[in-house]
């Protein structure tokens, strides 16, 4: 039987995906007034977090080129890219083999510890099943700022 971390995981991807699917391809370059990222940005990120914070810090291959990810990290924005990022069909054929890559490479490891103590805020992320934990409440937050983007374009 499966860890119900994996359960919220494959639940909140789902609900990225079909958030990701209900949205327009002409506005997911589009940033809005008030704004520093768009909407490809969030998807990127959302997809890079798991790189940089699950894969990395578990000394575990990545599954993104680091030039994919330069595009989706933390502090980076659309205004700054000087080459072309990943399209959005790319991201989301990317979003939806990851979950499947996450629980193939932590099923049986969950109380794994991090390589590094890892603190955010006032809280430790010791194991793999905090950092997943984290990273689930971290898409959550993208799919909602997705979310307020797919309302300034009145969709």
């Amino acid at each position: 039987m499966k860890d119900s971390i994996f359960e919220q995981l494959k639940f909140t991807r789902s609900y990225t995906l079909r958030l990701l699917s209900s949205v327009s391809t002409d506005v997911v370059e589009k940033v809005p007034a008030g704004f520093n990222n768009n909407i490809l940005w969030n998807a990127g990120h959302i997809l890079a977090a798991y790189e940089q914070l699950l894969y990395a810090n578990t000394g575990d291959e990545l599954n993104l080129s680091e030039d994919v990810i330069s595009f989706f990290k933390g502090g980076t924005k659309p205004s700054d890219w000087n080459s072309e990022p990943p399209s959005f069909e790319e991201i989301i054929a990317l979003l939806e083999k990851q979950i499947e890559q996450i629980i193939s490479t932590y099923e049986g490891r969950l109380d794994e510890e991090m390589k590094k103590e890892i603190k955010l805020g006032g809280f430790e992320i010791k194991t793999v099943r905090d950092m997943i934990s984290f990273n689930i409440f971290h898409e959550g937050l993208h799919s909602g700022l997705i979310n307020g983007l797919k309302r300034t374009f009145g969709q």
